[in-house]
This record gives structure tokens, C-alpha cells and sequence, in this order.
């Protein structure tokens, strides 16, 4: 990309000038230390993020309170904590970038919740306002630019502007003003202690999509009256703490990209400070809002967990290279409901640097043969590659990417598509990786490379019993039909409620047929491993398509345009009419054909849908890093 594109050109915010216009938004890694410090995973996480070449990256997300949770955050509150962030605060600087560090009350601070907002005494309110200054005041001592105040997502300020939770009966409540007294003052109280050398950007909701929460005029009042007292205002939406909104903050695969765009815009033309956005961004796209003049500046967040040098790389005319992010939330689901460490389905080093970086490097060049070119053999040819390996990739197809090619059919799986061809690509131009197409391996092919290690990714095949239909086009798999190799009646059954069933229906749905997905799964069971962000996503497209469930039930046959049902609680049977019923019921491994390659070489790992770790995606990327990691 141009170096003279408005989004890396230098910008003033405040008392800081930036050296363009892109920022790392704030997100919980989990990678803390359990007091909130900042330790050795922490700091490695951040310099991969720093040398990146954004313009600020924002930590998140620090708590005000005055007790540690015990839940890896920070904890910007405790003076005793100021060194370890004067370390990060160093660090940033070192490689040109402002840092800022978002803040907020704890967690039982936050809407949904009537008492939160009215429960509160006067001084109870006064010591939490205090608490923000004090948070802001040790992180601008521990060399820190900004500070975010997370307004929005129905944080602290935001439950007292809430109409619908706040019913105070004093100054803080009634008005729209006196509802946006308790934000002021916290402003208010940070620009006393610390002056007007420390940026402020304020995250907002620009609207709560829950009935009788602010609209967007009256947000963008509340923005009026609080603009004098920050630097910037940064556009968001929605509640965190309701479930239902949880894919319109963090999008997944199946939703638009650039969600908040037309929000900022708005905010743009009745403010006079800089405008910030984030909401599924890609570089391309935040450059574009830049130099179109909508917002100032573009926030992203997991396009920098996908690839933390991705302007570094569009700086130096390497934007073929920038690793994309699939949007399958795998990140935020490790920290926000698993409250594991930070993961990245398509970056196998994101929250594992100090781990990898442990590594030796190899103590001599081995060959390596890769058999199969699915996506966890392919990252494993480029990361033995990358580690001085000669490699020879045996792909029986006419082209690489195995049973990716079915996850990124559909056109809803857009994100997914990028990757692949960037994954295939990458792959491609590496000299060190030999790639024979339209090769299946045999044993004595692979023998004849006298390899000293053995990748077997030869996938797995999808699970179809013998159903009465077997071999008609009544009965098809769901992999045919996503990739349009098998056509569907109007009516459909789709038996399997995994990703791969779900998505098929929606495709379907989309194309105006009249499905019913059936499970023996509950319905509140459904999608119970999956990352929650995407699946209500998902769930909540199948219901606005029309898609029926019929949970509880196997599948004894199809037959004639009938499925034939039994229910897993008491035995009963029904029957359901449908001109074709696709089969997503999983995939088996084939252990004869991996046994084909067993012995040839030292050492020999199994990848992706053959492997026990199995073939999800981030699964299949990140054991294939690994094990290419341990030539």
C-alpha cells in the first residue's frame, strides 16, 4: 500500500500526534499476570503487536477497582503495579507507538441491572469516580499516552445513561443531562489529576439495540456534551452482558463487515473531535473509510491477533502476505468463556510467544513429506520451510486446501475463502516446498524421497449410513451440496446440527428452500463447543431464513422423500416429508490409509481430520505448527 494514504499519515489527538491512523483495539488476552501485571507472556504478546506499525494500541481491559478479580486483567488501580506497566509503556515507545490502556468498573458494574445504577450511594458513586482518576493518574506515571473510558458495551457510564436501567430520582437520574453527570464527572475528575497531556478516548455504544435503551440521537447528545473533555470518541454498539448481542459486537464469518460505519459517520458530522470506529475491519477496509473521509481514525482488533504485522507488512509492499482473519471468534471465546488464554485459529503463535520462541532451532535440514494438502499440512510445509526443511507436498487434487474448500464454498464464507487463498498462496511461493498435484501418494512414492519425517493430512470421510436412499440424489452429503457438486429438492431435511450442517440449511434457507435441520442433541445443546459469538449468530440468520428444528430425534432411515425419526427420550417415531435429506453426521478416519506411511520415516504425525486433535481449523493450523516446530 501507498505510504501517503491518509490512514498512514501522522494524526494529532490531543497533546499526541500518532504516526498514522490505525489502532490495535483493546481485548482481553488473559495473558496478565494474576495480579494484573504484566509479565513475560504479556510483554512478548504486546512487542509482536508493537513492531506491527500501528499508531496506538490500546490494552485492555484494565479494572478501576480497588481489588484485583483474580481473573488475568489489569489492574491499573494498584500503585504497586506502575513499574511493570512502565515496562509495556517502554517498550511501545521503543518501536514509535503509543499505548493506551482501556478502563472500566468491574464487572458487577455493568447493565443489564436496575441496582447497579440506583443502588449506588453518593459517596459510593464519588469513591468509583475517584477510582477512574487514580487508574488514569498510575498510567500516566507509568508513561502511558491515553487512557480509554470504556463507555459503552453497558459499562459504568453507560448503565447511568440508560434510561431503562437508571431510575435514580436524584442528580444522576431523569434528565437526559443529569443521566450523563455520572460520565462528566468521571471526565471531569481525570482532566483534574491529570492534566490535558494525557489523551482520552471514549468508547461508545452508538446504540444498545435493546427496547427502551439510548437511541442514536440521543447518544450522539451525550457525545455533545462530554467532547470538550476528551480527545477522541470511539464508535461501537450493543451490550456485552446480553448474550443475543453478542455477535453485533464481535462479528462473526456470517455477519457484514465495517458494522459501525454508517454509526460513525453520523457522529463525524455532529462532533468536532476525531472519530474513531471499529466492527470487522480489514486493512483494506479501514484505509478506505480513512481516505474517504468517513472517521479519523480505524480500530481493529482481531485482524492483529490474525497478523500483528499487518500494516508493517502493507508498509513495505507485502500485502499479499497479511494473514486474514477469519472471524470465527476462537479468540474471544478462549478468553471470555473459557477465561483461558488468548488463541487464534489461523495464528498459531498468538499467546504462545514466549513458548515458541523457546524453541531450538533445528540441528540439521531434514525432508519432510507432507501427504495431503489440507490446511493443517499446509501450515506445517510452511513452517518446516520456514525452519531451514526441504519439503515435497503430495496433493492427489487438482488443488491444494483439502476440506477447507467446503467450509469456504458458501458466499457467506467469504473470510474463510481469503484465508485459504492466502494460505495456498503463501505455500506456493515458498522455494523450499516442492508441491505435486494431481499426485496420490502411494508408500513407494513417499519411500522413494527417503524422508526423514512423514505428515499424513489425508483427511476423513463424511460418515453416510445405509439408509434405503443410499446412492440417489434424495440422499446427499452436506459437503456436495455446499460446494454445488449436489443439487436439493424445495423441501429439505438436513440431519446433523454441527457448523457444517447449520451452515448448509442457511445456504439452503438463502436459496428459498424449506428446510428442517434434526438432531438427537436438545436444542439448548446445540453448538455447546462452538464459539457462543457465532453460533447465536448463526442461530439467529436460521431463524430470520425460516429454518425448523427437530431436536431429540435420530435418524432410522430415509426412504421414498421420508425421514424416518425416533425420539431419543421415549422411543416414539415420526416421520418428516422432504424431497432430499442432507447428511451432516461427521466424519470418520480412515486408520488403514494412515497405516499406509507407518514406519517409513523417524518421525511420523498425523494432521487435521485424520489426527485425534481433529480437523477443526484452528485445531488442524495450530497442530501442524507444532509438530513442524519439533524437527
Amino acid at each position: 500500500m501507498d505510504r501517503s494514504l491518509k490512514a498512514f499519515t501522522p494524526i494529532r489527538i490531543g497533546a499526541h500526534t500518532l504516526k498514522n491512523r490505525i489502532e490495535v483495539a483493546p481485548h482481553g488476552s488473559a495473558l496478565h499476570d494474576r495480579d494484573g501485571g504484566a509479565g513475560p507472556k504479556l510483554m512478548a504478546y504486546l512487542r509482536n503487536q508493537a513492531r506491527g506499525g500501528a499508531g496506538l494500541i490500546t490494552i485492555g481491559s484494565g479494572n478501576i477497582g480497588p481489588v484485583a478479580t483474580g481473573y488475568p486483567v489489569p489492574h491499573p488501580a494498584d500503585p504497586m503495579l506502575i513499574g511493570s506497566y512502565a515496562a509495556v509503556a517502554e517498550m511501545m515507545h521503543m518501536y514509535g507507538t503509543k499505548v493506551s490502556m482501556q478502563i472500566y468498573p468491574s464487572r458487577e458494574m455493568r447493565m443489564p441491572s436496575e441496582d447497579v445504577a440506583t443502588g449506588y450511594s453518593k459517596e459510593q458513586l464519588r469513591e468509583m469516580i475517584q477510582n477512574y482518576a487514580n487508574a488514569a493518574y498510575n498510567l500516566k506515571t507509568a508513561g502511558f499516552d491515553f487512557i480509554m473510558i470504556h463507555g459503552g458495551h453497558g459499562n459504568g457510564p453507560a448503565m447511568f445513561f440508560s434510561e431503562l436501567f437508571n431510575h435514580r430520582s436524584d442528580e444522576y437520574g431523569g434528565s437526559l443531562y443529569n443521566r450523563a453527570r455520572f460520565g462528566i464527572e468521571v471526565l471531569e475528575a481525570i482532566r483534574e489529576k491529570c492534566g490535558d497531556d494525557l489523551g482520552i478516548e471514549y468508547r461508545i455504544s452508538a446504540e444498545e439495540i435493546t427496547p427502551g435503551c439510548a437511541t442514536l440521537e440521543e447518544t450522539i447528545e451525550y457525545a455533545k456534551l462530554i467532547q470538550d473533555k476528551i480527545d477522541m470518541i470511539h464508535i461501537s454498539r450493543g451490550m456485552l452482558e446480553e448474550d443475543s448481542q453478542m455477535p453485533d459486537i464481535f462479528t462473526p464469518i456470517y455477519y457484514p463487515h465495517r458494522i459501525n460505519l454508517p454509526y460513525a459517520k453520523k457522529f463525524r458530522e455532529a462532533l468536532d473531535i476525531p472519530v474513531n470506529v471499529i466492527g470487522g475491519f480489514t486493512l483494506e477496509q479501514a484505509v478506505e473509510a480513512i481516505e474517504a473521509g468517513d472517521v479519523d481514525m480505524v480500530a481493529m482488533c482481531r485482524s492483529f491477533i490474525a497478523d500483528p504485522l499487518c500494516v508493517e507488512k502493507a508498509l513495505s509492499g507485502r500485502e499479499d502476505e497479511i494473514r486474514p482473519c477469519v472471524r470465527c471468534n476462537t479468540c474471544i471465546n478462549q478468553t471470555h468463556a473459557r477465561l483461558w488464554d488468548i488463541r487464534c485459529a489461523v495464528n498459531p503463535v498468538c499467546g504462545r510467544e514466549v513458548q515458541t520462541a523457546l524453541v531450538p532451532a533445528p540441528r540439521k535440514a531434514k525432508k519432510v513429506v507432507m501427504v495431503g494438502g489440507g490446511p493443517g499440512n499446509l501450515e506445517a510445509a510452511r513452517t518446516a520451510a520456514a525452519r531451514g526443511h526441504s519439503v515435497v507436498l503430495f496433493e492427489q487434487n487438482s488443488e491444494l486446501g483439502g476440506s477447507l474448500r467446503l467450509a469456504a464454498a458458501p458466499d457467506f464464507k467469504a473470510d474463510m475463502k481469503r484465508y485459504l487463498d492466502w494460505s495456498i498462496r503463501m505455500t506456493e511461493k515458498d522455494p523450499r516446498i516442492e508441491i505435486r498435484l494431481n499426485t496420490k501418494a502411494t508408500r513407494e512414492l513417499v519411500e522413494a524421497e527417503q524422508p526423514d519425517a512423514v505428515f499424513i493430512g489425508i483427511g476423513a470421510q463424511p460418515v453416510i449410513p445405509a439408509f434405503s436412499d443410499a446412492g440417489t440424489e434424495r440422499l446427499v452429503w452436506a459437503g456436495d451440496v455446499l460446494t454445488g457438486k449436489a443439487q436439493t429438492g424445495q423441501s429439505v431435511a438436513v440431519a446433523g446440527c454441527g457448523f457444517t450442517g447449520l451452515e448448509t440449511a442457511l445456504l439452503l434457507a438463502r436459496q428459498g428452500k424449506t428446510v428442517t435441520v434434526v438432531d438427537m442433541l436438545p436444542a439448548e445443546q446445540i453448538g455447546g463447543d462452538a464459539p457462543i459469538m457465532s453460533m447465536v449468530g448463526l442461530r439467529k440468520l436460521l431463524d430470520e431464513n425460516g429454518v425448523q428444528f427437530v431436536n431429540d430425534v435420530k435418524v432410522l432411515d430415509v426412504k421414498d422423500g421420508t425421514v424416518f425419526l425416533e425420539s431419543t427420550k421415549d422411543g416414539s417415531r415420526c416421520e418428516l416429508a422432504a424431497d432430499t435429506c442432507v447428511l451432516s453426521l461427521g466424519m470418520k478416519k480412515s486408520a488403514a490409509a494412515a497405516e499406509e506411511f507407518a514406519g517409513i520415516a523417524p518421525e511420523t504425525r498425523l494432521i487435521g481430520d485424520c489426527s485425534e486433535a481433529g480437523g477443526v481449523l484452528w485445531k488442524a493450523v495450530r497442530t501442524g505448527f507444532d509438530w513442524a516446530m519439533e524437527l
